[in-house]
């Protein structure tokens, strides 16, 4: 279209809205200060008794719910669990704020209010987008402390008493003599953002119609964010690994490509994706709204964190996804500079794994995350120029092998070992979900053979909307629906077809490390 520009929309920022509310007998309080709504609060109203549930959560051996109908009720609850913060917890994925509300309304309450135990800080918890604008049909506010006492009728005390019941996991949930009003507004502020692309013509008349992908993100996370790791006042991020480093490696890449132009004979397409940081937008619009056929991509390349090279070793995910790749690979690489560590898989978290899931083959170079990954931290001065410019260097030779020869690779689908979101979990459906959907559904991308998913019917493109009795509008209550399950439980599934509804069953499996 004679632009270097590919522009699409992303949610720049969510913030609350001027008609939030939050009423106590009378007493109003002030947004900001006393309370927040949360990025899955709906915009809407309740007025209710309120009831305390402990901290939320139902698992097989602690229920707080346990004999209590709270349908119609204003639920409050505590944040974290009876286990604080251990990632090592059986209550580590039933704490999160998001499952709590899942589970809040999937049992009939009118809304929900969560604060803080007096193990953490009396914070309100951010309103930052967790790239999905889907909500759970009920207001949910971060509330102070004091509020939460006030509901209770307890003093600090007293307080402290009740939730040494709880952290003892001893469930305690009562009804109190509070009514609150309470009325949510978020507002989703979207704004344009561009993949930049660059297209180098192939000097083979009959063969440069084929095109071979080189890609890496730009973004980062500006002043941080809900996605960063950093814990203290806004500050830049600067992002020099991820992803400085691979959009340095395909500029100098396509440099050097472009001096030697007769030596490729296909097409070489580069580009630098945008909203990877937010679930791989950029690299998804692309690969739906491609401005190439599709078809004729023969494989894509992703440079995305080549910066931290240490101790030579680089990992090279998707050396399985063509039958070429591995020995390819091997052959080329200098060993007195790298050290490769190669992984068959074509999912991965960054955008190679769009490509993948259009059945082109990928090869993705990766030095490990590190101490400075989404903090910032992550600066210039802790680049391994040298290992960066071994990468790139790797990454010219493999991508002109392709670009230099008459048959294109052949896509092979490989066994996932690794999705996004769903690690620790002790079942699989074997199925790789679609992170960027904000439909109501869970879309699947692509279905691994033999798995669960795939013994009961599943395709790749179908709509997730019901898994057992939870009703699924996201990638977050698909896995909370995982954590309630076991190896061997047979769940019944309603999926989307070509529009139409239809109910699987299948049997869940082990889990070899993630879903």
């Amino acid at each position: 279209e004679g632009s270097y520009y590919q522009a699409f929309e992303v949610v720049a920022q969510v913030k609350a809205g001027e008609n939030n509310l939050l009423s106590v007998g009378g007493q109003t309080f002030v947004l900001g200060k006393d309370f927040q709504p949360l990025v899955f609060s709906m915009d809407t109203a309740a007025e209710a008794q309120v009831m305390s549930v402990g901290y939320g959560i139902t698992t097989e051996d602690y229920n707080d719910y346990k004999g209590v109908d709270v349908a119609g009720k204003i639920v409050l609850i505590m944040r974290g669990s009876p286990d604080a913060d251990n990632p090592h917890s059986k209550f580590y994925h039933e704490s999160a704020t998001r499952r709590k509300a899942a589970v809040a309304a999937g049992k009939g309450a009118a809304g929900l209010l969560i604060y803080s135990t007096t193990e953490d800080e009396d914070e309100l918890i951010p309103l930052n987008y967790d790239n999905t604008s889907s909500n759970y049909g009920i207001p949910v506010f971060s509330i102070r402390r004091n509020i939460a006492l006030q509901l209770l009728g307890m003093n600090s005390e007293k307080f402290a008493g009740y939730q040494n019941r709880l952290n003892a996991k001893s469930p305690f949930t009562f009804i109190t003599q509070s009514t609150v009003k309470m009325r949510s507004e978020v507002e989703f502020i979207r704004k344009k953002t561009n993949n930049v692309l660059g297209y180098l013509e192939g000097s083979d008349a009959n063969l440069k119609n084929e095109i071979v992908v080189v890609g890496a993100h730009f973004d980062h996370l500006g002043l941080g964010g809900g996605t960063s790791l950093y814990r203290g006042e806004p500050s830049v991020h600067n992002g020099a690994d991820d992803n400085a480093s691979g959009t340095a490696a395909i500029l100098e890449i396509a440099q050097k490509l472009i001096h030697e132009k007769k030596s490729i004979r296909l097409s070489v397409l580069f580009i630098g994706f945008s909203g990877e940081e937010m679930g791989l937008l950029g690299s998804k619009y692309f690969v739906e709204r491609p401005t190439v056929d599709l078809k004729s991509i023969a494989a894509m390349f992703n440079f995305d964190m080549v910066g931290r090279l240490r101790d030579k070793k680089l990992i090279i995910n998707g050396v399985g996804t063509s039958p070429k790749f591995r020995d390819l690979v091997t052959s080329s690489v200098d060993t007195s500079r790298i050290d490769p560590v190669l992984k068959d898989d074509g999912n991965g978290p960054s955008d190679y794994a769009e490509f993948y899931r259009k059945d082109i083959p990928v090869i993705a170079f990766f030095t490990n995350t590190h101490e400075d990954y989404h903090k910032p931290t992550d600066d210039a001065d802790k680049i391994n120029y040298d290992g960066q410019a071994a990468i790139a260097a790797l990454g010219y030779r493999l991508i002109t092998q392709i670009t230099g020869d008459s048959v294109r690779p052949v896509f092979t689908k490989t066994q996932s070992t690794e999705s996004r979101g769903g690690m620790g979990f002790k079942v699989s459906l074997g199925i790789v979900p679609n992170y960027a959907d904000e439909g109501d559904g869970l879309k699947v991308d692509g279905v691994n053979p033999g798995g669960a998913g795939d013994k009961a019917g599943i395709l790749k493109g179908d709509v997730i909307i019901k898994f057992g009795d939870r009703v699924i509008k996201n990638v977050y209550d698909y896995t909370y629906a995982l954590g309630e399950l076991k190896a061997g439980d047979k769940v019944d599934i309603v999926i989307k077809r070509n529009g139409q509804e239809m109910k699987l069953q299948a049997v869940m499996q082990k889990s070899k490390r993630v879903n």
